[in-house]
């Protein structure tokens, strides 16, 4: 059940970064964030929606593995 949690709050951040990346481009980010200040605004972008799809990719992975592949192994 853990790891299906998880997954699915890796799943909602992923959604989160896809739909709107720049997010984190404003207030104390702009001086925290490493990504911001090293990569241009499209740059940025394609940054946050490719970790978006890792993201999702990562909350799909862990929900199939507790829900199906872990019931194979036991």
């Amino acid at each position: 059940m853990t790891l299906t949690i998880l997954g699915l709050i890796l799943i909602a951040f992923g959604t989160i970064y896809l739909r709107r990346p720049t997010i984190y481009r404003r207030g104390l980010w702009l001086k925290a964030s490493i990504a911001i200040r090293l990569l241009s605004e499209a740059g940025y972008k394609r940054y946050m929606k490719g970790l978006g799809i890792l993201f999702i990719t990562s909350g799909v992975c862990l929900i199939v593995w507790e829900q199906g592949l872990a019931q194979i192994f036991e």
